[in-house]
């Protein structure tokens, strides 16, 4: 009995935290400006991070991958889960620093429990750790060229937000129906950006990349994968969205699925240096 008790107070205490707004005056609203493909004189390499709940510390992986190949993407684009990953690291931190955020993150600062409103999960937990851990930067203000993918709850719309809070824009990409609650950005509301695209490779073109690499570590997969140069499929253990106790298993499976792929990163990307000369004539 004093065992239940205790419990209900700890959850209480949790959901109270959760109702409890964090301001960020410093960081605009998150938005879809009109996107302006990236333009350098080598191939540009775009990583595509998809959705997958707790399935997503694969991508953490998969980077390890490819950083020791060489293989550094410019622009990176994440969906739900690929969202948090993606933000991190085009927020500037290696495979390492990745691994290490991974491995010492409490579930607490990612989930935020409440016994009130449209879901169990609040979300705000998950924005103030993106923001935290990126020192509260913006998107457009990152090393890397990144967007994050949501959808609008109610016209089912997907949104490529490339600008403002970052957090809240990871947020909104990672917000499962009926798990998190939908996140209102400009008086609309935003929920999964997976519900919309798993995937999404054509974001990543739309920016700029010439050489697109995306990780499915969704449960039943996704045929966006296939629009992209190099497709990656780690084999993650089947966990539900919010069970984060296999993440040394998941981490793992991706980097054997990005050492795998790396053959075929660098014969696209050497492909697309023969071709580019004749592009630019053409353009």
């Amino acid at each position: 009995m004093r065992a239940l008790i205790t419990s209900v107070v700890v959850a209480l205490l949790l959901a109270g935290c959760a109702l409890t707004q964090r301001e960020y005056p410093e960081l605009a609203t998150p938005r879809a400006a009109a996107i302006e493909p990236l333009r350098a004189p080598r191939p540009l390499v775009a990583l595509v991070l998809g959705a997958g709940g707790s399935r997503g510390f694969a991508h953490v992986g998969v980077i390890k991958a490819l950083e020791a190949a060489g293989v550094v993407p410019d622009i990176v684009v994440g969906s739900s889960a690929g969202a948090v990953v993606a933000a991190l690291y085009a927020g500037g931190n290696n495979a390492v620093q990745l691994e290490k955020l991974a491995l010492e993150v409490e579930d607490s600062e990612l989930v935020d429990i409440t016994f009130f409103g449209p879901g169990r999960v609040r979300g705000e937990a998950l924005q103030n750790y993106v923001n935290r851990v990126l020192d509260n930067r913006s998107i457009e203000a990152m090393p890397r060229s990144f967007a994050v993918v949501a959808t609008e709850r109610v016209e089912k719309r997907m949104t490529v937000f490339n600008r403002g809070n970052a957090g809240l824009a990871v947020r909104a990409s990672a917000s499962i129906p009926d798990v998190f609650w939908p996140v209102l950005i400009a008086g609309v509301e935003y929920v999964d950006g997976g519900l919309t695209s798993r995937v999404p490779v054509s974001v990543a073109r739309r920016m700029g990349g010439d050489v697109v690499i995306a990780v499915d570590v969704s449960f039943r997969g996704s045929n966006e994968v296939e629009q992209a140069d190099v497709p990656i499929r780690p084999d993650t253990p089947r966990t539900r969205s919010l069970d984060f106790s296999a993440k040394l298993e998941s981490i793992a499976a991706g980097e054997t699925a990005g050492r795998a792929a790396v053959p075929a990163i660098r014969a696209r990307i050497a492909e697309a240096e023969r071709l580019r000369p004749r592009l630019a004539e053409l353009r």
